[in-house]
């Protein structure tokens, strides 16, 4: 029987600005990353972004508060130089949980403690 599914990002996105700075200031490699007008990660039509990405992907919805919490771990310490770094660039940050339930699995809820909607705030 197939699992449910489930993508957590951590986003930055911007019409232009240079992921690699990124990288350096923050010390962390993304997990992907793409460049406004560029293909790469695009199916149809150049990336109308620039995106710098954390992402982890897990194959239940069980304990989802510590799957998050592994990228949380990751930037929290770092949340005034991407705060800085959001000042001096036109960019924004995205938090998102999406997840493919596949039929026969049993319901779960999904959730994030008030911690973590205070940090992304």
């Amino acid at each position: 029987m197939l699992q449910t599914e489930v993508t957590i990002e951590f986003i930055i996105c911007g019409p232009n600005f240079n992921p690699d700075s990124v990288t350096k200031l923050l010390g962390i490699s993304p997990t992907k990353y793409t460049i406004r007008g560029s293909m790469k990660n695009c199916k149809y039509s150049p990336a109308i972004e620039t995106t710098w990405c954390l992402q982890h992907s897990i194959n239940s919805l069980n304990d989802l508060d510590h799957q998050v919490r592994q990228i949380i771990d990751r930037i929290e310490n770092k949340l005034n130089i991407l705060l800085k770094f959001k000042e001096e660039n036109d960019i924004d940050f995205v938090f998102t949980i999406y997840g493919h339930v596949y039929k026969n699995e049993q319901r779960s809820d999904i959730y994030l403690k008030k911690k973590y909607v205070r940090f992304h705030s």
